[in-house]
């Protein structure tokens, strides 16, 4: 099959940052992870279209390494990316590889899914709603590369989950719910940290000043369900880590306050909200040049499900040499979007790249 490409701008369209009334991107920060939630314009907003995928959907299996959803709700449905089924049955909790879509009153089998569980072993029935948990970003990487890979290889998710437990000093070996079972109470509190604003329809993780991940929604409303699970389950990770290698966030407001000059008759008050919004525009210019990155970035998308081919939505692998991730698309509308930097790529080798772009655009064409 041939491989098509998608543009990074072409996969974000219709979407831009949330700003404040001043112009500058809504920054918001824990140690060294920053959160920049995206919008969009309501019109492209589907939020009659799709049920909430935490309620509308009934998880079972029948064999490891799969996972069936019941559709129960007159409405499609798309799973968030990499949801995972930890059940209070006896049985082998099992993952997911990608987001995947399962049509209205419909059943589909991922035969792609993983177990992560180690030797627990069974099947479950009926499960849905809290027994449903998002697999931590820092893994999103290796399970986006066993797309394509095979069905029913139960253990396409073990090689991730051990490399979690020693990110996170956790001793998961194999079980998935050991790290939930130690950082649970730690991630409830990262979730107070961040406000879901109004409107959302993606996020952007950064991470050292470096963006990480971004994730796109079906709807804003498809936002304002997951998004608890979004914040604590898959993003968590993320703090837990940078606290376990005690990173901090960077001074930039006490700094720039302890370098402004007192201007006559100014008061502290005065001083402090120089200040904070001398902060806000250096953290917006920031975050822009760190999109800017992004902008001239094309990834080869491969087809990893036609959903039953038709108009209906498909899901492509998406690739470049510094990212990864899945786009599930319908006649150019992109339903949702996840991607990832890679762990071993270099963020400085791609502003060479395309600074030299940049230079080669603006030179004039040879001529005599």
């Amino acid at each position: 099959m041939m491989t098509e490409t998608r543009e990074f701008t072409e996969l974000l369209k219709g979407c831009r940052p949330i700003k404040d009334e001043n112009g500058n991107i809504v920054v918001q920060s824990i140690m060294n992870m920053q959160l920049v939630c995206l919008t969009t314009d309501k019109e492209y907003s589907l939020d009659d279209r799709f049920a909430n995928p935490i309620d509308a959907l009934i998880a079972s299996n029948s064999s490891y390494g799969q996972i069936s959803f019941d559709n129960k709700s007159n409405k499609e449905v798309i799973t968030p990316t990499q949801m995972a089924v930890l059940t209070k049955q006896m049985a082998q909790n099992h993952g997911m590889i990608k987001a995947g879509y399962i049509a209205a009153s419909k059943q589909k089998t991922f035969r792609d899914a993983g177990c992560i569980q180690g030797s627990q072993g069974g099947t479950f029935r009926s499960v849905k709603g809290d027994e449903y948990r998002l697999i931590p970003v820092t893994m999103r990487e290796m399970l986006f590369e066993s797309i394509g890979k095979g069905d029913n290889n139960l253990g396409r998710i073990y090689p991730a989950i051990r490399k979690l437990g020693e990110q996170t000093n956790s001793n998961t070996a194999e079980y998935l719910d050991r790290y939930f079972s130690k950082y649970d109470k730690k991630l409830e509190q990262f979730i107070a940290h961040f406000e879901r604003p109004k409107n959302i329809i993606g996020v952007i993780i950064l991470i050292d000043g470096e963006i990480v991940a971004v994730d796109k929604f079906p709807s804003f409303t498809y936002a304002e369900q997951i998004w608890d699970k979004l914040i604590r389950d898959c993003y968590g990770a993320l703090a837990v880590i940078a606290e376990l290698h005690g990173k901090k966030a960077q001074e930039s407001f006490t700094k720039i306050y302890e370098k402004l000059s007192n201007n006559e008759g100014e008061s502290t008050i005065e001083k402090l909200e120089r200040a904070l919004n001398k902060t806000k525009r250096n953290v917006t210019k920031s975050v822009e040049e760190k999109l800017q990155d992004l902008l001239d970035l094309t990834l080869e998308a491969n087809l990893d499900d036609a959903n039953g081919g038709g108009s209906a939505p498909k899901s492509y692998v998406l690739k470049n040499e510094g990212y990864i991730g899945q786009v599930i698309s319908e006649s150019e509308f992109h339903h949702i979007v996840s991607l990832v930097r890679k762990e071993s790529f270099d963020p400085a080798a791609l502003r060479k790249i395309n600074e030299l772009k940049r230079k080669a655009k603006s030179q004039e064409k040879f001529s005599l």
